[in-house]
């Protein structure tokens, strides 16, 4: 093996964890950005709550309202930043 097939393999291998840490970055980013947005657009709701309102048999019911959506937002948070890092896997197994 050459010296030029040395630096060659050493360049491809650190090109390839380029690509991984800015697919991280990415999915990182579009899963915060959804995730912020999720807890707004819940924000938002939540301002239009009136609290006086409410009975104590209402409370159980928002919690577990409050928490499916949560849950929601973080799942959907999580398969975006799975989906960016699977697409940026297979840019770096294509380069």
């Amino acid at each position: 093996m050459s010296n030029d097939d040395k630096t060659r393999n050493t360049f491809a291998s650190w090109r390839n964890s380029e690509v991984n840490r800015n697919f991280h970055r990415l999915g990182l980013l579009v899963a915060g950005i959804i995730l912020t947005a999720g807890l707004l657009l819940m924000a938002k709701d939540a301002l239009g709550l009136r609290l006086w309102d409410l009975i104590p048999a209402d409370i159980p019911i928002l919690a577990r309202g409050i928490t499916i959506g949560l849950s929601g937002i973080g799942l959907v948070s999580l398969a975006a930043y799975g989906i960016v890092r699977a697409i940026g896997w297979a840019i770096d197994k294509s380069i």
